[in-house]
């Protein structure tokens, strides 16, 4: 099995806040010590207006941390694609490819947080058409080696050459955020490879995986585990008292999210029910994270991280709200060797 981390920097000095609270430089260093301890990924958010500073310029702190390490991948999670230029998009995504030497995880989506939708004046009906045509030109930008002009109602674009060529040929891995069976569906038809969330229990992460194995097969090629990563939110927790903390700690950075993704205030420019969809019948914070999260000692720890290797997981991206260095190093030694050899040597594991 692989494991990787998902979360972020904040920079609200002096104010306690939810994420990992770890300052810019300080979640750095947190990297920088989970490359030593083995972790294979470092997936970063990318949001904005949510009034408890989570990570926005993700690209960009993303070349920070590609400096300072040097084998751990590094992975958006998500680029929301609307937000942004495609051409500029292609050449910052290039960019990175070449300051990582080639260690750069492409996360893409179309959005889903009402907040940012109606912060930046979209309306969400036209995220998706201009998501699809977006992706499509950058793809031309990494295939197409001469210059090229390109003209539609929302673009227009001539004689562009984008540099620089990326590392990693023909671009950087493509990764899409899917939750609904036709979404995971189209995104094997693509080509792309999948994460999944951290709030949906285990059976059902279960279940994607086996539409999204099923529709690879369906287009002829040949499934690979490692494809599809599944986020979980990891809670260390030795004893009852600190499970209750962990359980405070995580209730309030869902019930923020969930908040930001279904406000009525926020639907102002249109209804989202793929943000609806994302939590409805999902119940109490608690019961998320007792359904989906890996939650509590190590061996307690070690028992979930077993329920989803034995639904098809292969890759974890662990978030830990609590940015502690002593629970990333006890999942690290603790939990993580018993898994990282089962389908081959833990150097292969941990490329």
């Amino acid at each position: 099995m692989k494991f990787g981390l998902f979360g972020g920097a904040q920079a609200v000095p002096g104010e306690v806040i939810t994420e990992a609270a770890l300052g810019y430089h300080e979640y750095g260093e947190y990297i920088q010590l989970a490359e030593k301890l083995g972790y294979s990924s470092a997936w970063l958010v990318e949001h904005h207006f949510t009034g408890f500073s989570q990570l926005s310029a993700t690209l960009n702190y993303l070349c920070y941390l590609a400096g300072i390490t040097s084998k751990i991948r590094l992975g958006s999670a998500v680029v929301v694609v609307p937000w942004f230029n495609p051409i500029m998009l292609a050449e910052q995504v290039a960019t990175l490819d070449q300051i990582s030497k080639g260690r750069y995880d492409f996360g893409i989506g179309r959005g889903y947080r009402a907040n940012e939708f109606v912060g930046f004046g979209i309306d969400m009906k036209d995220a998706e058409d201009i998501f699809q045509e977006s992706v499509s030109i950058i793809k031309r930008a990494y295939t197409e080696p001469d210059r090229w002009s390109y003209k539609s109602d929302r673009w227009e674009f001539n004689q562009v050459l984008v540099e620089p060529p990326t590392v990693q040929e023909p671009y950087p891995p493509m990764w899409v955020g899917a939750g609904s069976e036709p979404s995971i569906r189209k995104a094997a038809q693509n080509g792309y490879n999948l994460l999944l969330d951290q709030m949906s229990p285990f059976e059902a992460i279960g279940e994607r995986i086996n539409q999204y194995r099923d529709e690879v097969e369906k287009q002829g090629r040949e499934f690979d585990p490692y494809s599809i990563a599944v986020t979980r939110g990891l809670m260390v927790a030795n004893n009852d008292n600190e499970r209750k903390e962990a359980h405070v700690l995580r209730g309030k950075f869902i019930t923020e999210v969930q908040v930001l993704a279904t406000d009525p205030k926020f639907q102002a420019k249109s209804f989202n029910p793929v943000a609806n969809s994302r939590w409805k019948d999902r119940g109490s914070p608690d019961l998320i994270s007792e359904g989906g999260a890996i939650l509590g000692s190590s061996e307690e720890m070690g028992e979930r991280v077993q329920k989803l290797y034995d639904l098809g997981v292969r890759n974890i991206l662990c978030h830990d709200l609590s940015g502690s260095s002593e629970a990333l190093q006890q999942f690290a030694e603790e939990v993580m060797p018993h898994f990282l050899d089962k389908e081959g040597p833990v150097a292969q594991a941990a490329e």
